[in-house]
């Protein structure tokens, strides 16, 4: 059955329905494009699984990289794009130029990023408006490595700059992350495309689908270096570094926080599922904190809660306490999650994060057409349970729980019971995630793995 490909929103952000025109590759789905031809791209060699290094070329000369980015989602993508873009600043010495369609939602992202006005360099990145004169479009044909960010469409007269360009840089098309395995039967799959105004005798563009996933099949995930080392600083004394994390938003919160108490963050979509939840936890035997962001989800909160709720403020009911925090800095947002004793996260960028964080964590994905949303859970349930190895009844029965829980909630169905059950079982979960997020670190990430291509494409 086809699946329609859907965005989803990210640490901070919301997520609004993109329309996308896709097509059916042996039954899996496929972003359609204009050209005539799906192949696989050349080159891809043991040198793709060497460390960076051995497959540099000559490494004195820093690569160039345009990452466009479309901001449909109000933080989303431009949040994966901004990752991307300082990693392959600051790690591998890439001069990235980051543009974006919309001036005024960049700025203000960046502002919770700690960044003025744009244009401006930000961290050694060039963050620029879309580019719309020829000066923006001969920058963008002398860069090496050429990003369309999850199919945002390049500008049109950038694509009929490119048809009568003598040179193209590598041109990838970075999709969005899914566990089903169809990803990596199509990661590195190219579309040859005829772009507007190239003579009919010229060769046709190669554009090349970057897929980022959970197994080497795949470009990997988003992992700076240092990442995990930070997570064990974090989590080195839970107690002393939540007491700080919280004396940020409410030092009284801070200082009263029980011994005994979960910690969860909430960053998801609305759903009918949440009003039992919270019940579930204000009826509990064991105090919560519960720190929710704002975004759709703090909707949910306040309705639970018959009153209004602003960044600050601190409702109880019963063992539950709430805590409206407001948005925060990427690095900061990692830090919550490595403290929270469980996770509730949405879309790509937080997803992923919450997975290096080694917690466990509910996935609340964005519902799509036919219930592919529930596919691409099940595809990741079932991954995840392979790939974390033998475990004991006890343990099985955990996984279980939480897959269910996880049904539950992107089905907007009563949760109440299934978390008490599941809610003594978080410390086994936890040992869980662990070897999950070991897993995940043996593979390269995904800044890396795309450099590696682009430099077996650029010999």
């Amino acid at each position: 059955m086809p699946r329609k490909s859907q965005p989803e929103g990210s640490a901070g952000g919301e997520k609004l329905p993109r329309k996308s025109h896709t097509w059916a590759s042996n039954g899996a789905q496929f972003p359609s494009t204009e050209g005539c031809v799906i192949l696989p791209a050349p080159g891809l060699c043991a040198a793709l699984r060497k460390p960076l290094a051995e497959t540099s070329g000559v490494s004195e000369q820093p690569l160039h990289c345009a990452l466009f980015c479309a901001i449909v989602d109000n933080f989303g993508d431009i949040g994966v794009c901004w990752r991307l873009a300082r990693q392959l600043t600051h790690e591998h010495g890439v001069r990235v130029t980051l543009w974006v369609d919309d001036i005024v939602a960049a700025e203000r992202f960046m502002a919770s990023q700690g960044h003025a006005k744009l244009p401006a360099f930000c961290e050694g990145v060039d963050v620029r408006h879309w580019p719309s004169h020829p000066g923006d479009f001969a920058e963008v044909l002398r860069s090496d490595l050429l990003i369309e960010a999850f199919a945002c469409h390049l500008p049109r007269p950038l694509l009929d700059a490119m048809g009568r360009a003598e040179r193209l840089p590598v041109w990838v098309n970075l999709e969005y992350l899914s566990a089903e395995p169809w990803v990596a039967e199509h990661h590195l799959l190219a579309s040859l495309l005829h772009l507007p105004g190239a003579a009919a005798a010229r060769p046709p563009a190669r554009k090349t689908f970057f897929f980022p996933g959970f197994t080497p099949a795949t470009g990997g995930l988003l992992r700076e270096s240092g990442l995990l080392q930070r997570h064990d600083h974090w989590q080195r004394n839970v107690p002393e570094s939540r007491r700080q994390l919280l004396r940020r938003w409410h030092p009284r919160v801070a200082e009263t926080l029980a011994p005994d108490a979960l910690l969860i963050s909430l960053f998801s979509y609305e759903t009918a599922a949440m009003a039992s939840w919270l019940q579930a936890l204000a009826d509990d035997s064991v105090p919560t904190l519960l720190l929710v962001s704002q975004g759709r989800s703090l909707a949910g909160v306040a309705a639970f809660l018959e009153q209004p709720l602003e960044v600050g403020e601190v409702v109880c009911r019963g063992a539950l306490q709430v805590l409206v925090i407001p948005f925060m800095a990427q690095d900061d947002y990692d830090e919550l999650l490595s403290l929270c004793d469980f996770n509730c996260v949405r879309g790509e960028d937080s997803f992923v994060r919450a997975q290096w964080a080694a917690r466990p964590l509910l996935w609340h994905i964005y519902p799509q057409q036919e219930q592919a949303h529930l596919q691409k859970l099940e595809a990741f349930l079932q991954l995840q349970q392979a790939q974390t190895g033998p475990c004991d009844a006890l343990q099985a029965a955990s996984a279980l729980a939480l897959g269910q829980f996880m049904r539950f909630w992107n089905q907007g169905e009563d949760c109440g019971e299934l978390w008490h059950h599941l809610r003594p079982q978080l410390s086994g979960l936890r040992e869980r995630a662990g070897k999950w997020q070991q897993h995940l670190a043996e593979m390269p990430d995904l800044a890396t793995s795309l450099l590696r291509f682009c430099r077996s494409q650029s010999r």
